[in-house]
């Protein structure tokens, strides 16, 4: 390569091809025997590029290599051989000529008949289509005269649509096949996922965003395609770098579209569009009037509308949408068409000139109001074209929106506010539309613009209508209980409950909306409200006079009061009846009462029925939208998982639970925190446990009213007592008996929840707080005698404190719970000991520590281990792994915790006590990690990790 020659970009998505040509390598070299590959591919698609990267891949396997590549790429004819071979003689810049591939044959053939017959070589020879007949005969003679010696043939040619002139290569070569081993080469198809980005990044110089990404799959014939594309962008000066990513960015930015963006792709770059539409050019003319029809109905659209429009037989679409589908532009679907990507779309909208746009539009829409099921459709068209005043219009943009808002939300809430802007302020329509905006905003996860709305709309009817006529109390109450749901799901207990108040008592003696009944009763609950049981009771007590709906709330949250009471059976059998009852039709539930089913029966290691909850609630929530009711389960599997001992998966779905990638619920949120915490405590991170118990207390406080108030006292005690300071953990304890329930709601969190409790007692000598941990398991003991979950922890609890070993026993097979059941076996160890034997408290302390290692609990696992090792037994704990020598990757796991508990300002005795190990063995870690890191003190360490 000359100083002058610039490195070749890395080849991109083409690892299964490559690892082709190095089996054919191995293969030729195994054989001693000539191999050919065939490489057929369109101009554009990366053959000549894979080649250099084959003739690459021979050098350094110790191939001679010969190569026959077009002119301009740095690749004439050449060899890697001691006596390099001048360039072919011919038009200097005519590479992709016939002269200059043919002179490539005989460059190969010479240098082949001159070099010894032992040599392992490699011949690439590019683009020979372009070759004659005779020099093909010729190349497949030499191919075929030098088969007994150790040469891979790697041979490419393009075919050619229109003329066929690649037909006479792949006639000829296929000639070869039945006199040595002939193969061809994977196809080089349009580069998809990771490799198409990269291929992106390379040219634009940051990872693309997705607007830029969808641009170059819309272009995505070839590599070359997309490359010369995003160097478009470039000069044109439409990309710019943010935050390391490349996206593209509107010269001269436009007014808002008609119908403010509802279903319409974004508008697209210049260069783009150019793009695209040089390649329509080459489209029948049928094909391309209905494609823009098709641009006009949406995407996806129904090929019956199509049809119509084009009033013509559905027999008369196919060849059009054949070719359509052939060159990529439209994709079909189950029952409907749809364009490949958003950019292709607006490329064809914007072709369509707007006056015809227009016109087009009410035409789409008076055929669909002519059907049954057509006025969402033909809502979507008359947003686009709707003027302030066209009454019968806006009537049907209203009812559009309200079909769409329980299947797709975020286009109803964008026909309704789009529609607002039609009807003037004060009026009762416009009311009406913020309450169906409010609803959409609020099932698609958009709280605060929910809220926003609704308050603003509020504001300004009081301001320019008050008082209220009838009709517009009654609306503006009603959008008042779609305000009061919203909040309630943000978690804004206090506004809701002040917001549905208010809707009630403008409601009283009158309907009550639904939503302000319920959310009224919820809030009233977790915000400890005593009136909240009497409201419910009444609700229970006349299910005629009351909606279904309200009725199931009002069940839903009265198991809520019973579970507080500690009537754990009464609780799970009353939110079984509310989702028996719960119709599952079309109105969704603002409080699916599967939800807090779930979360009950996990705490009471139901698993399978918490597991087939979960599922009906995501069938119910249409998973494959993002929306509010589809983002819930995945805050219902989290504690399952923690429960079951399958803790990446706990990890992961309670990361999606509290918006990792979409929306959530926050009135959920604090339990997916806590998940999260859990998780890090049981690995025995507790740096990163502590930080998400302080992500909870900053954005979701908790009062002793609260849900999930009992779990984080829970937590911050055992993060308490992790850190080795047992008095403070004690002393969380101790307050907690001293509340009227609150220990009870603490044992109920987890069935290992009271032994845990009794042990942290029975070490700070504290027997009082013993008593009152036993006397609340018994109370529930009493109340629940058919839960196995509450027996099963009131035993193990009973019999810690009294220091029962039979009963210990018996108490680790009661529970389900794999967690319990693994500190059972530890406790039961403990009081062997106590009465002298060691070998069954060896036995007891293997499993436990074996059940701790499968469910992923290190920290109490190295515990186990720790106590074993104290009766000198030795475990392995320890696997093999490759590591470099240096850097954060070549620290052991034993000494990456070290390091990370020391950078959280642990001292050596405090990481000591974390990881049951000695203080010494802490020294000798640290400085393995202070060699590894290249560093020579904590401060250092410190700043490393930071």
């Amino acid at each position: 390569m000359g100083p002058n020659t610039r490195p070749l970009p890395q080849i991109r998505g083409r690892e299964h091809q490559l690892a082709q040509i190095g089996a054919q390598l191995h293969s030729v070299t195994s054989a001693g025997r000539s191999r050919v590959l065939l490489l057929e591919a369109a101009p554009g698609a990366g053959k000549t590029r894979l080649l250099l990267e084959a003739a690459d891949i021979a050098r350094r396997n110790d191939f001679a290599v010969v190569t026959g590549v077009p002119a301009g790429a740095d690749t004439a004819p050449r060899t890697a051989s001691a006596r390099p071979r001048s360039r072919p003689q011919g038009p200097a810049d005519d590479g992709f000529h016939h002269h200059g591939t043919s002179a490539a044959i005989e460059t190969a053939r010479a240098w082949l008949r001159d070099d010894a017959e032992h040599l392992r070589a490699v011949v690439t020879l590019d683009d020979l289509h372009l070759a004659t007949p005779r020099a093909l005969t010729a190349l497949c003679d030499l191919v075929a005269a030098l088969r007994g010696r150790p040469i891979l043939w790697l041979l490419a040619f393009a075919p050619d649509r229109e003329t066929a002139s690649g037909e006479p290569a792949k006639a000829c070569l296929g000639k070869l096949r039945g006199r040595l081993p002939v193969e061809r080469v994977r196809e080089l198809g349009p580069l998809v996922g990771e490799a198409l980005a990269q291929l992106v990044a390379d040219h634009a110089g940051a990872a693309p965003a997705p607007s830029l990404l969808a641009l170059a799959q819309s272009v995505n014939g070839t590599p070359r395609t997309v490359a010369e594309l995003v160097r478009g962008l470039l000069e044109d000066g439409d990309l710019c770098a943010v935050d390391g990513t490349a996206r593209w960015q509107p010269g001269v930015p436009g007014h808002a579209p008609d119908g403010d963006g509802v279903r319409m792709p974004a508008p697209v770059p210049e260069r783009f569009s150019a793009l695209v539409q040089k390649d329509l050019r080459s489209l029948s003319e049928p094909t391309m009037k209905a494609l823009r029809l098709a641009a006009v109905l949406g995407s996806p659209f129904a090929p019956e509308d199509l049809s119509a429009m084009l009033g013509e037989a559905p027999v008369g679409l196919l060849a059009a949408v054949d070719e359509a589908v052939g060159r990529g532009l439209l994709v079909c679907g189950e029952h409907d068409l749809a364009f490949r990507t958003e950019p292709i779309w607006r490329v064809l909208l914007d072709s369509v000139p707007p006056p015809v746009c227009a016109l087009l539009r009410r035409q789409a829409a008076e055929m669909l109001l002519s059907r049954p099921d057509g006025v969402e459709r033909a809502a979507l068209q008359l947003v686009h074209i709707a003027q302030p005043g066209n009454a019968e219009t806006l009537r049907v943009i209203a009812e559009g929106s309200q079909r769409l808002l329980a299947a797709d939300p975020s286009t109803a809430a964008s026909l309704a506010t789009r529609c607002m802007e039609l009807v003037a302020p004060g009026q009762a329509e416009r009311v009406r539309l913020a309450r169906t905006a409010v609803e959409a905003l609020t099932r698609a996860g958009s709280l605060d613009r929910a809220i926003a709305l609704a308050k603003a709309t509020i504001e300004e009817t009081t301001r320019l209508a008050a008082p209220f006529p009838a009709g517009l109390a009654a609306d503006v109450a009603a959008l008042r209980a779609s305000m009061s749901a919203a909040l309630l799901l943000l978690g804004q207990t206090g506004m809701a409950r002040r917001a549905a108040r208010e809707a009630l008592a403008a409601q009283e003696g009158g309907f009550q909306h639904r939503e302000a009944v319920i959310t009224h009763i919820a809030a009233s609950y977790l915000s400890g409200d005593g009136a909240a049981v009497e409201r419910a009771q009444k609700i229970l007590s006349a299910p005629d006079v009351h909606a279904q709906a309200v009725h199931v709330g009002a069940m839903t949250f009265h198991a809520f009061g019973q579970w507080r009471e500690g009537r754990v059976g009464d609780a799970v059998g009353t939110l079984r009846k509310a989702v028996a009852l719960d119709c599952g039709g079309e109105e969704v539930q603002l409080l699916d009462p599967r939800w807090f089913l779930a979360f009950a029966l996990t705490r009471t290691d139901e698993y399978e029925e918490a597991a087939a909850v979960i599922e009906s609630s995501a069938r119910a929530a249409a998973p494959e939208a993002r929306t509010l009711a589809a983002a819930v389960p995945a805050v219902l599997r989290a504690p399952l998982h923690l429960a079951e001992g399958r803790l990446d998966e706990a990890e992961e779905a309670a990361r999606a639970g509290v918006g990792a990638d979409g929306p959530y619920v926050p009135m959920l949120a604090p339990q997916a925190w806590l998940v999260l915490a859990q998780v890090a405590l049981r690995r025995g991170a507790l740096g990163q446990a502590e930080d998400h118990v302080r992500t909870l207390e900053k954005d979701f406080p908790q009062d002793a009213a609260g849900p999930w108030w009992a779990a984080h006292v829970l937590l911050t005690a055992q993060l308490a007592e992790a850190r080795g300071d047992l008095r403070a953990a004690t002393d969380v304890l101790a307050e907690l008996a001293a509340r009227d329930g609150a220990l009870r709601a603490l044992v109920l969190e987890d069935p290992a929840a009271a032994a845990w409790c009794v042990r942290c007692a029975l070490a700070a000598d504290r027997p009082d707080l013993v008593r009152a941990v036993v006397g609340t398991t018994e109370c529930l003991r009493a109340r629940n005698r058919l839960v196995p979950a509450v027996l099963a922890s009131a035993t193990h609890a009973r019999a810690l404190a009294e220091g029962d070993t039979p009963a210990l026993a018996q108490a680790a097979p009661l529970h389900r719970n794999p967690w319990a059941r693994a500190a059972a076996a530890e406790d039961h160890a403990g009081l062997l000991l106590g009465g002298g034997d060691h070998e069954s408290a060896i036995g007891e302390l293997d499993r436990a520590m074996s059940a701790y290692g499968a469910l992923g609990g290190e920290r109490d696992a190295a515990r186990v281990r720790a106590r074993l090792r104290a009766l000198g037994v030795r475990r392995r704990h320890w696997t093999h792994a490759k590591r470099p020598v240096s850097g954060w990757e070549s620290l052991t796991k034993t000494e990456r915790k070290v390091a990370e508990l020391v950078a959280d300002g642990l001292t050596n005795q405090q990481a000591a006590h974390h990881l049951f190990i000695s203080p010494h063995t802490v020294g000798f870690h640290l400085r393995q990690i202070y060699r590894k890191l290249g560093i020579r003190s904590r401060t250092a360490l410190i700043r490393l990790r930071a």
